[in-house]
């Protein structure tokens, strides 16, 4: 029997990769005043940028509807499929509690194993690519899902942001509120850890910041695959990626914008990188 991967929009995997890997993503809403947007669908990365410097409020998102897991659970059981869907952090968003009640509304239809991947962005794509992986080799429902979390066990995210008021605007900035009472020059460096957003170091200079996020990056060179992603500077993210392929020879490298989804939180300028290591 065949499993389909399902995940969320906040994953800012590439739209090749996901077409490569017959992933589906169910898109998170992004809010600018009363205009509701569907993240990947209405507006893209860089639109979002865009309008993110010029927008006057604090915009906002929205968890995907249970409707919207349910139909597409529905649709991709039609032909006997199994399913596994890996989510964004609970600790950061309700996605998973949408997923979670139309799994149950559909308990008699389908079989759908739910992951809590405790990671956003990027290192959320790379545990949803070992999965989808696994389905393509023909890998069980109970397979697939252990590769996903497998991948979570070795992937890590580590991000430098202009500034920290877009998360702390969110809600979202968890233990990273224990920098705000520093500098308003410095950049912060933070970390997934535990699901949530956390302090990782901070510095006074963007040069300074990105020589920790490379040296983060490059500490263990067992990485199998490394994300770079965006948040609208493609030219700094190329150059970054190229800075850190010498070091990492035998690693899989793969560029991208972090989404709308996750800009609302991070801000625009936002670098970061989110690496699964070999098992």
């Amino acid at each position: 029997m065949p499993v389909r991967v399902v995940t969320d929009s906040t994953c800012d995997l590439p739209r090749a990769l996901v077409e490569q890997h017959g992933i589906t993503v169910v898109p998170l809403t992004v809010v600018f005043g009363d205009e509701g947007l569907l993240d990947g669908v209405d507006i893209d990365a860089n639109r979002f940028y865009e309008r993110l410097r010029d927008f006057p409020g604090v915009p906002r998102t929205s968890q995907p509807s249970v409707e919207r897991f349910v139909d597409t659970y529905r649709s991709l059981a039609a032909d006997g499929a199994d399913i596994v869907s890996i989510h964004l952090s609970s600790r950061l968003s309700g996605t998973l509690n949408s997923a979670s009640v139309a799994r149950d509304q559909l308990a008699h239809e389908a079989h759908i194993e739910l992951i809590d991947s405790y990671q956003v962005s990027m290192g959320l794509g790379s545990i949803v690519m070992d999965a989808a992986i696994a389905a393509a080799a023909g890998g069980s429902l109970a397979e697939v899902a252990n590769a996903a979390r497998r991948a979570m066990d070795r992937t890590r995210v580590v991000a430098c942001l202009d500034t920290l008021e877009y998360l702390r605007r969110g809600g979202r900035i968890g233990r990273a509120t224990s920098m705000l009472g520093s500098l308003l020059s410095i950049k912060p460096l933070i970390q997934v850890e535990s699901g949530e957003i956390a302090p990782f170091e901070r510095v006074r200079t963007r040069a300074k910041a990105l020589d920790g996020l490379y040296a983060v990056a490059t500490e263990d060179r067992n990485v199998r695959r490394m994300f770079v992603g965006c948040g609208g500077n493609d030219a700094e993210a190329h150059a970054f990626m190229e800075r850190l392929q010498p070091a990492l020879p035998h690693t899989e490298f793969h560029i991208g914008q972090i989404g709308p989804a996750v800009g609302v939180h991070g801000g625009p300028n936002i670098l970061g990188v989110a690496f699964t290591r070999r098992g």
